[in-house]
């Protein structure tokens, strides 16, 4: 009989071992279950808090564009109308020049002709178009950085009221959006289509950068 006993203690341990694993198994299982339903939980909390982080900058970022909407509102109407003055047929041409070495992409010698028409006539009535066109040229040239700053002081001047004619502004801030776009910078983005919205509401420049702005991922 002891032999015997001897002999079956083998299988009675064999046959014992896949329980074992087997428990070990679902109790691994179910640490992990409980790991993962608890990164989850993490993941929603987080997504709720980015959510509120979001909405946080939006609304910032359109509190800032009142006010400076509102300031650009206040200078507008303490600036005296200028006597508007027929420009030359010099600068027209001038201007007309420089303008077709842009559309023929010579930027190089149109970014040159820009610059000095600027400061040959800083007061013209093409003086804002010629800052645009500017801009645009060494935007073109893949220097955003400077076309950014010549957008910038295209606005300034015209809200100081340095400049007789301002037709070029809305174009100026929708290419305000797309280099803050191209940056990366979806807050200044939705700024300068917040002052676009309440300045300029109905310009082809304004849907032109909603649309760049919703196309945006």
């Amino acid at each position: 009989m002891k032999k015997y006993s001897i002999l079956l203690l083998p299988l009675i341990l064999v046959s014992c071992a896949p329980v074992s694993e087997s428990q070990f198994t679902e109790q691994r299982l179910s640490e992990l279950e409980i790991k993962v339903a608890k990164l989850e939980e993490k993941q929603e909390e987080m997504e709720e808090k980015l959510e509120e982080i979001n909405k946080r900058l939006d609304y910032i970022t359109r509190s800032i564009a009142k006010r400076e909407i509102r300031s650009y509102k206040a200078r507008r109407e303490e600036i005296t109308p200028q006597e508007e003055v027929k420009p030359s047929e010099d600068e027209k041409m001038d201007y007309e020049n420089a303008l077709e070495l842009y559309k023929m992409k010579q930027l190089n010698e149109a970014r040159d002709a820009f610059v000095e028409f600027i400061k040959k006539y800083p007061n013209s009535k093409y003086t804002d178009n010629a800052y645009f066109w500017l801009g645009k040229t060494f935007y073109e040239l893949g220097n955003a950085e400077r076309a950014k700053q010549i957008f910038q002081t295209l606005i300034k001047k015209c809200q100081s009221g340095k400049l007789p004619d301002c037709n070029k502004l809305p174009d100026t801030y929708f290419m305000l959006v797309k280099i803050s776009l191209d940056e990366g910078n979806i807050s200044d983005a939705n700024r300068y289509l917040s002052i676009l919205e309440e300045e300029f509401p109905n310009s082809e420049a304004t849907q032109r950068a909603k649309e760049l702005i919703y196309k945006t991922p």
